[in-house]
This record gives C-alpha cells, structure tokens and sequence, in this order.
C-alpha cells in the first residue's frame, strides 16, 4: 500500500486496538491489555535487546536514541531507563496520544508524529542509536530502504542502528494480495526486504553491519532477521 494508506491504516488500528496491533501474539484482543504488562513486555525485549549487544562487543553511547515505529510507547518507556533522551516516532496520532499519556519520564521522552516516508524532521547526527523493531515489516520495501538510508544519516558517527525486518517468504506460503481499499480498514499487511537489499542500503549509506541474527518475529509465514550496524566514522 501507498504511503498514505500506510498512514490511515494505522490510525484505523490505533482506535480499533492499538495494544494487540503492537503485540499482536498476546492472547487478549478486544481492549483487553493491562497497560502494566504491556509495558513490562517493553522492560524485557531492551534487556535481552541490551544483553545481545553486549554478548556481540557493541557498545553504545547512552545520550540519545530514536524508537521508530514506536506505537504507545512499550519500548519508548523502556529505553528511557536506560538513556539520557528518546524520541519516539510514528506516521499514527492515534497511537502517539496514547504514549504521551502514558509517559513516565517527562521531558526526557519525546514524542513526534512522522507523515513522510523519510526522516527530514532530524538534522544529520543527531543520535547515538536508532532501534526499530516489527515495523519496516509493513511498509513496501522501496519505503524500508529508504528508512534504512534515513537512519544511518541521523546517527552520529560511531551511533549504533539495530533493526527488525521480514525477508523473504516461509517456504510454500504465498503473500495475499491487499483488499480493496476502505476507509475503516484496519489490515496488518507484510513486505519483505531480501537481506542484500538491506545489506546494499546500510552499506551505501555510510554503516558497516556488526551482526546479522535470524529470527522469528515476523511470524510463521515470512523469514525475519535483525541486525546491528555502526555509522562509520
């Protein structure tokens, strides 16, 4: 889907259920989630998160950090425990005014509502990391290698990305194709990104990938990795 459906959809999921949308493996739909738990599942992907960085020599500076596709916040929060300033970012006011609601770190969490398909609102390093997990996912990839390209520019120098994204099919499953478009609509779509697209866009944009890990969190039907890359200096 265009951009701006991208955009509508979203919102449509934020008034539907904007805690399932984010955590959509949690056995409660239907405004079920307890906002404590939900935050508390924030806590636990950044230690284990931080305890991998550690486990692969990364070391990051603990000024400031971007959480891109932040939603209501569950990793916002999280990394302000642990740095100076976050921002959050999203194309969804609706989940923005959620988040903002449930701040808790005052002025130094930040939240901004993106409605381009590139990040021009920041200036050139400006960060010392740049995290986005189960998001570029369900945007087309020509969106997410422009993103990866916009997140290596607003690291600082030596600033770390680490990244979520689909790659390709589980074997024998075939995308659906998107339904029409409704105004209500309200479909979580995914898009994968072969890993030498994402390898070919950090690399142009000026990053050396530290690790690659293969993972599941795009679900059963689609391969999925994460990785770490450094801004060069």
């Amino acid at each position: 889907m265009d951009f701006s459906r991208l955009k509508k959809n979203w919102e449509n999921l934020a008034r539907n259920d904007p805690l399932w949308a984010i955590v959509a493996d949690h056995p409660e739909t239907g405004h079920h989630w307890d906002f404590a738990e939900f935050f508390t599942t924030g806590v636990g992907a950044i230690n284990g998160i931080a305890d991998e960085l550690v486990a692969h020599g990364v070391e990051v500076a603990l000024g400031s950090a971007i959480d891109f596709g932040c939603g209501y916040g569950r990793l916002t929060q999280a990394l302000a425990d642990r740095f100076a300033e976050v921002i959050g970012v999203d194309c969804a006011e609706s989940m923005l005014k959620g988040a903002r609601q449930h701040n808790r770190h005052g002025d130094r969490v930040r939240y901004v509502h993106n409605e381009c398909p590139d990040l021009q609102v920041f200036p050139d390093a400006s960060f010392d990391l740049l995290m986005s997990l189960i998001v570029l996912q369900h945007m087309r990839q020509d969106y997410q290698a422009g993103y990866l390209r916009e997140f290596v520019r607003v690291l600082r120098p030596g600033g770390v990305l680490y990244v979520q994204f689909a790659t390709v099919p589980a074997k024998g499953y075939q995308p659906g194709v998107a339904p029409p478009e409704r105004p209500d609509e309200a479909i979580i779509e995914i898009h994968g990104m072969p890993a030498p697209v994402a390898r070919a866009a950090l690399q142009g944009a000026g990053a050396d990938i530290l690790y690659e890990v293969a993972d599941g969190w795009a679900g059963v039907e689609w391969e999925s990795m994460h990785l770490a890359a450094r801004r060069r200096r």
